[in-house]
Formats: structure tokens, sequence, C-alpha cells
């Protein structure tokens, strides 16, 4: 179970966003590039130069969730959706609504939308249509059960489906697509991965064990984040999807797996020794980008400000290297023009920064070696009077 809604539900119940508790905590050396967001969870760019950014909303009925759009390079948001419900589980009080958006194969939104069990029908995806015609028409109300008006095409409930198949809850938080158009589902209280075919049918592909306590407590739930698409053969046995997880109550530093998922629904662990995973994408090198949620303080219910952090997993080694820390809570990470985009889930931020650092070189040192030395001076000597 998602023992969270990365347990924002319990800060904005309690102090509500933009509360002295929502004090800024920064970028971490990063660019800031917008305020004033409430709980932006997803972030993703498509094939018209604009980036979709998904929020939640503050934990108050009947909800703000939303769903808004910007040109890259620009800071301006453009609603899309607006006043989407948030969905209180009766059983833990956790809240769900607006989670991660994606992209499809031709350049429609998927929108991921969490419901527990009061209201499975708001569990599941929702496709909508952003042609510029559309886009640029909104903001438009919220989709809560299908039929739904413009801009949604289609509405895929997995919900119910997974309360039916032995989930022991219900909490929808992202989406991925094959290239097929089959729909793959990150159920973050089921703990598992629904695929919806192209025919609309719901299926279990994978499901995911619980993880041992390291001190010898109570296991901890799975609680499948992030899901994603990579490229692959197609063979059945060949990794189609990364996964990567949460984990459950306590949020145990270091006890969080990134899954690879087959084609035929195999799932393994190939990466181990994470914290707290949120949010996940593929870098350009190959190399994975991952938010971690930091770690979890127990007398407060939150993560910790300033435990947060973006990091880079090399899939081959299983070696994780931080980018960058001080952060609180980070999540809708995306690479755009070489920059990566972050926002802070607490804050109501987003960032941008280069993960390339800019080497000068020195001037006198001509050969490139890193150091001055006598070399340098004979190939100064040696050209002296000679003009190109």
């Amino acid at each position: 179970m998602l023992r969270s809604t990365m347990v924002a539900s319990v800060i904005a119940a309690t102090a509500g966003f933009g509360s002295p508790l929502m004090a800024q905590m920064g970028g971490g050396g990063a660019e800031l590039h917008m305020t004033g967001l409430e709980g932006p969870v997803g972030l993703e760019v498509d094939n018209r130069a604009r980036a979709w950014l998904s929020q939640m909303g503050a934990l108050v009925a009947p909800g703000n969730g939303s769903v808004s759009w910007f040109y890259v390079g620009q800071k301006t948001l453009n609603p899309f959706i607006e006043n989407y419900p948030i969905a209180i589980n009766p059983n833990n009080g956790e809240g769900a609504g607006v989670h991660h958006v994606t992209i499809d194969n031709v350049g429609n939104l998927l929108l991921a939308v969490g419901g527990p069990p009061a209201t499975p029908q708001w569990g599941g995806v929702i496709q909508y249509s952003t042609i510029p015609s559309v886009a640029e028409a909104g903001p438009y109300p919220p989709c809560t059960s299908a039929p739904c008006g413009a801009p949604v095409m289609n509405v895929f409930p997995t919900g119910s489906f997974a309360l039916g198949a032995g989930g022991p809850d219900t909490n929808v938080y992202s989406v991925a697509e094959d290239p097929f158009g089959n729909l793959f589902v990150a159920d973050a209280g089921a703990n598992m991965v629904i695929k919806v075919d192209t025919t609309g049918t719901n299926s279990v592909f994978a499901t995911f064990p619980s993880i041992p306590n390291p001190a010898g407590g109570a296991a901890s739930e799975s609680v499948p984040t992030r899901i994603i698409h990579v490229p692959n053969d197609g063979q059945p046995g060949s990794m189609a999807f990364i996964m990567v997880e949460l984990t459950g109550f306590p949020f145990i530093a270091g006890n969080s797996r990134i899954w690879g998922i087959a084609n035929d629904g195999t799932t393994s662990v190939i990466v181990t020794g994470a914290t707290t995973l949120v949010d996940c994408e593929l870098d350009t090198d190959g190399t994975l980008l991952v938010c971690s949620a930091g770690s979890f303080d127990l007398n407060n219910g939150i993560f910790s400000p300033g435990t947060g952090s973006i990091d880079r997993v090399d899939l081959t080694t299983g070696a994780i290297t931080q980018v960058m820390g001080g952060l609180w809570l980070p999540t809708g990470i995306e690479v755009i023009d070489g920059m990566i985009y972050f926002c802070t889930f607490y804050e109501g931020s987003m960032y941008r920064f280069d993960p390339t650092p800019c080497v000068v070189p020195c001037p006198a040192d001509l050969d490139g070696n890193g150091t001055v030395d006598g070399a340098d001076l004979t190939l100064f000597l040696g050209s002296w009077g000679v003009c190109p």
C-alpha cells in the first residue's frame, strides 16, 4: 500500500501547502524554474516542445488536482485539467488522485489516477488528446467516471480489477505503454502491474513480494511507484520495463529495489540498496536517474526535509551515485535538452540543472595534459613568429 500518496496526505491534511512547515528547502544548487505548485508529481515532455505537469493538490475536499503544460524554456503554466478530486481511503486516511503523466506513442497524454477502495472507479488511466487546438482550449473539468467530455479519449479503470485480483488496496500511480499500444499500470496499493491490452481487457502482469526487514521486524510492502518502458528486441524474455519502488512503512534506508520486467511479465531485481524511490528516467547515456524521497521522520510522519536526492544508477553494475542532494521529496524528473528538470513535492517548486560540469581548460596548458610544464613552453617557443 502506498503509505503516503508519498505521505503528502499527512502534510496537507495537518498543515496545508503554503504553511510554515512548507518553507522552501531549495533545489540543492539547481536553478529555480517555477514556484507556487501544489504537490507536483509527474513531468513529461512531448514531441511539440511542451512539458506536461501533474499536481495532486492539497488534501482538502473536494480537491484541486490538476494537469498543466508549458513550452520548454518558458515558465508560464497553461491549465489543462483543473479541480480533480481527492479520494480518501477510509482505512488509513491516505489521499489519492492525480499522479504521474506519460506521453503515449502518438502524443496523447496518459494520466494515472489513484483511488482507494471507497472510490475504486477513480483508479486507472485516462487518455487525453493534446493536439494544440484542444490543449489551448483548456482548462477542462476532471473526469471521475466514464463517459467524460472532451478532451477525454479513453478511460481505462483498473482499481476495481486490482481489488478483485487480490490486491489489498488500490492506488494507481503511473503507467507505461509498449510499442503495440498495451498499457502497463503500476498500482502502489495492490503491489502489482496491471496490463490493459488494446481491447481494454485487464490482467495481472506482474506482482512484487514484500521486502524483509534487515532489523528483523515486519516486512515492508513493495509499493511500486514509477514504471517506464525501455527499448528492446521484443523477445518474451527481454527486459521491456524498469520499475522502482518506494517500499512501505517504515521506509527503511537501502531497502528499495529497482526491477526489470520482461515482455512476458517475468520480474527480476536488477539493483538493490536504493532508498524510497518515487520516480525514474533514463538518461541519454543509458544510466537511470532516480528520485529518492529520503529518510522518513517517524515522529512527524513525513519524509525529512533536505534528505531527498537525485541519484544516477548504472544498470550494468548496480552502482548508485548521488547527483544532487539536500532536497525535500524530489519527483517529476525529466531530461529535456540535456537539462535535468525535477520538482519538489512538499515545497511545490520546479528546478533544472545541467548535469555536465563545465570544464574550462587552462590557456597555458598547450598540450592539454592538465599541467603547465616545459613541454608547453617548448610548444610555445616552437610557434613563435609563426602565423597560421
